[in-house]
C-alpha cells in the first residue's frame, strides 16, 4: 500500500481544492496544450503537507473530465529498493500495448520490467518465472473518468530480478516509454507523486522522459518534497529547464480558516485559532491538528498541539533515516521546554553516555535541516529564530559545554511541525527517558519541573509549586497551552484537596478567558466541593459564574456571591473584588430589584477601601448606572501579579475593557469607543478569545450612534455573535442578536428584525436574563414606527420606563429618543414629557454627551410650538454631527416642524440634510420619510422630476399622501406618519382620486406605483 500522505482531500472532480489559483491556472494551461501536441512538464515542490498531492489529484481529475488518459504513480514502502518499481506502476495499464512496438523499444521495456509474453488469447501474462502477481497495495485507485480501466487489460510485469539482463540506460528506456505513450489514441497525462522518494532507476528515467515531452501529446506533473531553507533530500530529482516549476507554500489566512472549518476537528472558535497558529497555513496540519478531546500531551510543554499519526507519518522518513544518536538528539530537542543548546546536549550526553555521540548527533540533525542553531535570544524551540543553522555543535567539549557564550546558543526547528511529529513517532518509554534526562539537566527551574513532573506518579507539593511558575505572566498565542498543561499537572501532584481545587479552578478560569469552554468545564468537573474550605468554595463560586450554563441560576446567587466576598475579604482582596463584580453583573443582566442592588452596594462599601479602580467603577455602574457621574479614567484593575491568575497584567486590555464597560453603561460612547478598540487589540494579541464578544458587541452598539455607515456595526455584531456562539456564551449571542435586530429595523429590514427579536426573547426566557428583552422591545418598537404604527411603537417603548424606581440603563436612554419621536403622531406628548422629566432628574448628577443630546432632542420634539424652535436650535448646536443617527432625526424633526408651520422654504435645508445623513447611514425607511416631507415642500428629490405629470396635478402634500396610500398604508398610519388626523387624510384622498382618474387604492397603486 502506498504510504503517500495527502495534505487535504479533494473530491473526485477536484472541487475540494481550496485556493491555489496559480497552480490551477498552470494545470489548466498544461491540459489545454496537450491535444495540440504541446506537451509540458509541471514540477511541484514544497514542505510536507503543503498540498502537492492535492494539486496532483486535482490535475488528474480535471484531465479525466477532458478525456485525457491519466497514469499515476507514487512512492510505496513495499517497493523500497526495487529498480523501476515506480515506473512499472505508472505504466502497468498500457504495457499490453508494448507488443506493437519495434523490437528495440520492446527489448528495453522487457529488460527493465522482466518482460514476458502474453498468454495466447487472454492478454494476461503467462505464468513464468519473471512474471508475478501485483503485490498487495501496488495498485493505486484509478481516478474516475480516466482510461486506466478502459484500454487493454494491464500486463502486470514484475520488476527485474537479479538474474535478468542489465537494465537499459535511462535515456533509452525513456525513449521506449515515450514511443509507447505516443502510440495511444488520446493525450496522456503522467502524474508522479513523492518523486524524491521513488527508486533511483525510476527517477532517472522520469528525468529523461521529461526532456522528451515537448511536441508530443504527453504531459507530466511531478511533485516532490523540498522545504524552504533546507537542503534537498538525497536523490531529489532536478527536472528539465523547460519545466514549469512552482513551490507550494502556506495557505493564506482566509483559505486556512475555511480548511479548518471544513475539517471539523476544532471544537470551537478558540481551538480553531490555536490550530491556525500552530499549523501556520500548512494544509495537512490544518486538517489534522486539534486539542484531541482535551488531552494536551507532551507537545503542550512548548505550546503546540499533539500530532496525529497521519501528520507524523509525513515526517517519518526523515526520522527513520537518522542514526541512533541523531534520533536521540532530535527527540530530546523536540521534547525540551527550553531551547538552550547546552542544556539539551547535557541531557543527550546523559542518555547516550557520550558527549561525542551527542555532538555528532546534533551535527547530523543540523546537516539534515531538521534542527538549526542561533546565537542570542531566539524564540522557544520550534519557532524559527533569527539566526542561521550554524554548526555550533562542533565547538562543544566532551561534556557538551563549549567555550565563548555557549549559554546564548539556542536550538530551533526550521519546520516547527517536526516537533510534535517526532513525539508521535517515538515510543512512550523513549519520551519518558528524555523527560527524566531533561528534568535533571535544564537550568531553568520551571522548565525542569515540567519534565520531572512527567516522570512522577505520586503527590509532590514542591514540584507542583514550581510548575505553577510556568502558568504565570502573559500567555500570547499558543502559550496558553503551556499554562493549562502546567496547572493540570500541578493539580495532579497536589496532596492537599484545597490546593488541588485552586489550581484546577485557576486553569478553568484561564480556559474560560481564552474561550476554551470544553477545557474549562473539564477542569471544573474534577473538583469535589465537599473537600473545599471557605476559600475554595468562594473560588469555585466565582469560576462557576464564568462557565456556560450558569446564567439561568436565580437571583439567590447574588446573595451567595456577596456572602462569599465577605468571607474571603481578609484573605484575598482580589477574589473579593471579582465576587462583587460577578454579583453586580447578575444584578444588571437579571434587572434585579432594589433589595439585591442595595445588598451588593453595601457589601462593596464595607469591603472596598482606598482608591477606586476600573473594576470598582464597573460594580457601581452595573448596580446604579444612570445616576453615576461621568468618572475620571479609573486606576488599573488587578491582574495575575495580584495572585488571581485571570488576566495578563499590563497590556492585557483588562483596564481598558472595564473602563470601556463603565463608559458604555453611562452611554459615554465617545470615551468607550477608543477604550474598547484598544482592549480588543490587546485581547486578540493575547489569544483571550472568550473576552472578544464582550468587546465586539458593545462596539457594535456604539457604532449605531457613532458610525456614519452601519456596515461596521453589522460586521462587529456578526463577528461577536459567531465567536460567542463558538465559545459557549449564550448571553452574548443574545446580546449580539439584539444588536443585529436594531440595525436591521433601522435599515428598514423589518421582517429580519422581527426574527432576530423573537430569538432574543426566547433566549431571555432560557437564560433568565430580563435585560435581553430591552433590545427586543426596541427592535419591535422601531419596526412598528418604521411601518407607520406609531401608537404600537409608543406603547412598546413606554414599557421600558414602566418602573420609575429602576436604575435605567443605556437601552432606556437610547429608547428615549425614539419614544419622543413616536409621541407626537401617537398623541402621547404629555405622557412622554413626564418620562423625559424623570430621566432628566435621575441624571442630574452628571450626563455623558450622548444622553445630554438625546434629552435635548426629546425636549425639542415634545416642546410647545412657541418654544420648539429655540429648543431645536439648541439640539442642533455645533457638535451635533458627532452622532449621525441622532443628528438626522433632529434635522428631520426640525424640518417637519417648520413645514407644519408653513415655513416651507426654511424647512427644505434641514429635511434635505436629514435625507442625506439617513440615506448615508443605510436607514432607508427614515430617509424615504424625509424625502416624502421634502417632496411635500415642492422640492424634487433624487429619482423624482419636478415636471412629472402627477406632480403637476397634485399638490406636494397630496402627492405624499397618494404615495403612502399606494404603498398600502391606512388613513390612520398615514396620519401618524405625517402628523395629520385620519379625517384630514380621507379628505385629501377624496380630492386625489378624481384628479388621477382612479376610484380605488389598487388603481392608485397601479397609477403611480408603490414607490
Amino acid at each position: 500500500m502506498s504510504a503517500h500522505i495527502g495534505s487535504y482531500d479533494v473530491g473526485s472532480d477536484g472541487t475540494g481544492l481550496l485556493g491555489r489559483e496559480r497552480e490551477r491556472t498552470m494545470v489548466a494551461a498544461l491540459l489545454t496544450a496537450l491535444p495540440r501536441g504541446e506537451g509540458r512538464v509541471l514540477h511541484l515542490s514544497g514542505a510536507p503537507g503543503t498540498g502537492k498531492s492535492a494539486v496532483v489529484r486535482f490535475a488528474a481529475a480535471a484531465a479525466g473530465r477532458q478525456g485525457i488518459r491519466v497514469l499515476t504513480t507514487a512512492w510505496a514502502p513495499g517497493e523500497r529498493g526495487l529498480r523501476h518499481a515506480a515506473l512499472h506502476r505508472l505504466l502497468r495499464s498500457v504495457l499490453a500495448g508494448s507488443t506493437g512496438l519495434p523490437a528495440r523499444e520492446r527489448a528495453f521495456l522487457d529488460a527493465a520490467f522482466g518482460g514476458c509474453d502474453a498468454a495466447p488469447g487472454t492478454g494476461e501474462p503467462a505464468v513464468a518465472g519473471t512474471c508475478e502477481p501485483a503485490a498487495p497495495g501496488m495498485c493505486e485507485p484509478v481516478v474516475p473518468g480516466t482510461s486506466a480501466v478502459a484500454g487493454p487489460v494491464a500486463v502486470r510485469l514484475a520488476p527485474s530480478a537479479p538474474a535478468e539482463p542489465a537494465a537499459p540506460a535511462p535515456a533509452q528506456l525513456a525513449a521506449a516509454v515515450m514511443r509507447l505513450l505516443t502510440a495511444a489514441a488520446e493525450p496522456v497525462l503522467l502524474c508522479v507523486d513523492d518523486l524524491d522518494r521513488l527508486d533511483g532507476a525510476s527517477r532517472g528515467t522520469l528525468r529523461a522522459l521529461a526532456r522528451l515531452c515537448g511536441a508530443t501529446r504527453v504531459g507530466l506533473i511531478v511533485a516532490e518534497r523540498a522545504a524552504a531553507g533546507v537542503r534537498p533530500l538525497p536523490g531529489a530529482l532536478a527536472m528539465t529547464p523547460d519545466a514549469l516549476t512552482v513551490t507550494l507554500g502556506s495557505l493564506p489566512a482566509p483559505q486556512a480558516r475555511a480548511l479548518v472549518t471544513r475539517a471539523g476537528r476544532a471544537a470551537g472558535y478558540a481551538e480553531e485559532q490555536l490550530v491556525l497558529a500552530v499549523a501556520r497555513g500548512n494544509p495537512l496540519a490544518l486538517t489534522e491538528l486539534s486539542l484531541d478531546g482535551g488531552h494536551l500531551g507532551d507537545a503542550a510543554g512548548f505550546g503546540m498541539l499533539p500530532a496525529t499519526s497521519r501528520l507524523a507519518e509525513a515526517y517519518a522518513e526523515d526520522v527513520e533515516g537518522l542514526s541512533a544518536p541523531a534520533r536521540t538528539v532530535l527527540l530530546t530537542a523536540a521534547l525540551s521546554a527550553s531551547p538552550v543548546t547546552r542544556d539539551i546536549l547535557r541531557a543527550c550526553t546523559s542518555l547516550l553516555g557520550s558527549g561525542r555521540a551527542a555532538r555528532a548527533g546534533l551535527a547530523e540533525t543540523i546537516a539534515r535541516g531538521l534542527v538549526a542553531e542561533s546565537v542570542g535570544d531566539a524564540g522557544p524551540a520550534g519557532v524559527v529564530g533569527t539566526g542561521g543553522a550554524g554548526a555550533g555543535a562542533a565547538e562543544l567539549d566532551e561534556e557538551g559545554v563549549g567555550e565563548g557564550g555557549e549559554e546564548n546558543r539556542r536550538l530551533y526547528f526550521p519546520e516547527p511541525l517536526v516537533r510534535p511529529a517526532v513525539l508521535r513517532l517515538e515510543s512512550a518509554a523513549r519520551r519518558l527517558a528524555a523527560h527524566h534526562a531533561l528534568g535533571r539537566c535544564l537550568t531553568s527551574r520551571p522548565h525542569a519541573a515540567w519534565h520531572t513532573a512527567q516522570c512522577v506518579a505520586g503527590p509532590d507539593e514542591e514540584l507542583a509549586r514550581r510548575l505553577e511558575a510556568l502558568a504565570a505572566g502573559p500567555r500570547p498565542g499558543t502559550a496558553v497551552l503551556v499554562a493549562l498543561a502546567a496547572l493540570d499537572r500541578a493539580a495532579r501532584l497536589s496532596p492537599d484537596p484545597e490546593r488541588r481545587a485552586a489550581r484546577l479552578l485557576r486553569a478553568a478560569e484561564l480556559a474560560c478567558d481564552h474561550g476554551l469552554t470544553d477545557q474549562a468545564l473539564g477542569h471544573a468537573r474534577r473538583i469535589d466541593p465537599s473537600e473545599l474550605g471557605t476559600f475554595g468554595r468562594a473560588l469555585l463560586l466565582w469560576v462557576h459564574d464564568l462557565l456556560p450554563g450558569n446564567s439561568a441560576v436565580g437571583r439567590e446567587r447574588i446573595a451567595e456571591l456577596c456572602e462569599a466576598a465577605r468571607a474571603v475579604a481578609p484573605q484575598d482582596p482580589a477574589l473579593t473584588q471579582k465576587l462583587l463584580h460577578a454579583a453586580a453583573r447578575r444584578c444588571w443582566w437579571q434587572q434585579a430589584g432594589p433589595g439585591e442592588r442595595h445588598m451588593v452596594l453595601r457589601a462593596f462599601e464595607d469591603l472596598r477601601s482606598g482608591p477606586r479602580d476600573a473594576r470598582d467603577a464597573a460594580v457601581m455602574a452595573l448596580t446604579a448606572a444612570l445616576p453615576l457621574p461621568q468618572a475620571e479614567p479609573p486606576h488599573s484593575a488587578p491582574g495575575p501579579a495580584d495572585g488571581d491568575g485571570d488576566g495578563g497584567g499590563d497590556g492585557d486590555g483588562d483596564e481598558q475593557h472595564l473602563a470601556g464597560q463603565v463608559a458604555v453603561l453611562v452611554s459615554d460612547l465617545d470615551r468607550a469607543a477608543p477604550l474598547l478598540e484598544e482592549a480588543e487589540a490587546a485581547v486578540r494579541a493575547g489569544g483571550r478569545y472568550g473576552r472578544l464578544p464582550q468587546l465586539l458587541v458593545p462596539r457594535a452598539m456604539g457604532q449605531i450612534w457613532l458610525g456614519t455607515q452601519w456596515h461596521t456595526a453589522q460586521a462587529l455584531a456578526e463577528e461577536g455573535r459567531m465567536i460567542a456562539g463558538r465559545t459557549g456564551q449564550p448571553d452574548w449571542v443574545a446580546r449580539a442578536t439584539g444588536t443585529l435586530a436594531i440595525i436591521a429595523t433601522l435599515r428598514g429590514q423589518h421582517d429580519e428584525a422581527l426574527e432576530y427579536a423573537a430569538e432574543v426573547e426566547e433566549a431571555s426566557l432560557r437564560l433568565g436574563q430580563n435585560r435581553q428583552l430591552n433590545l427586543a422591545a426596541l427592535a419591535r418598537a422601531l419596526t412598528a414606527s418604521g411601518t407607520g404604527r406609531y401608537v404600537e411603537a409608543y406603547a412598546r417603548l413606554r414599557f421600558l420606563f414602566a418602573d420609575p424606581a429602576a436604575p435605567y440603563a443605556f437601552e432606556q436612554v437610547w429608547g428615549l429618543a425614539f419614544l419622543a419621536e413616536a409621541a407626537l403622531p401617537a398623541g402621547e406628548q404629555a405622557d412622554a414629557r413626564t418620562v423625559v422629566e424623570h430621566v432628566t432628574a435621575l441624571t442630574e448628577a452628571g450626563r455623558a454627551p450622548l444622553p445630554q443630546r438625546i434629552l435635548e432632542y426629546a425636549d425639542a420634539v415634545l416642546a410647545p410650538d412657541d418654544e420648539a424652535e429655540v429648543r431645536y436650535r439648541r439640539a442642533l448646536r455645533p457638535g451635533a454631527g458627532a452622532w449621525p443617527l441622532l443628528h438626522g432625526m433632529t434635522q428631520f424633526g426640525y424640518g417637519a416642524w417648520l413645514r407644519r408651520r408653513r415655513r416651507v422654504t426654511e424647512s427644505r435645508t434641514p429635511l434635505a440634510t436629514a435625507e442625506s445623513v439617513l440615506r448615508s447611514l443605510g436607514a432607508q425607511s427614515r430617509a424615504e420619510q424625509a424625502a416624502s416631507e421634502l417632496r411635500a415642500t415642492g422640492q424634487a428629490t433624487d429619482g423624482q422630476s419636478g415636471a412629472d405629470d402627477i406632480a403637476r396635478v397634485l399638490s406636494p402634500q397630496q402627492l405624499t399622501i397618494a404615495r403612502l396610500a399606494a404603498r398600502g398604508l391606512t388613513n390612520r398610519a398615514i396620519g401618524e406618519q405625517l402628523r395629520l388626523s385620519p379625517r384630514t387624510v380621507a379628505s385629501h384622498l377624496y380630492q386625489i382620486f378624481p384628479k388621477l382618474g382612479v376610484s380605488s387604492r389598487a388603481q392608485l397603486a397601479a397609477r403611480i406605483g408603490p414607490d
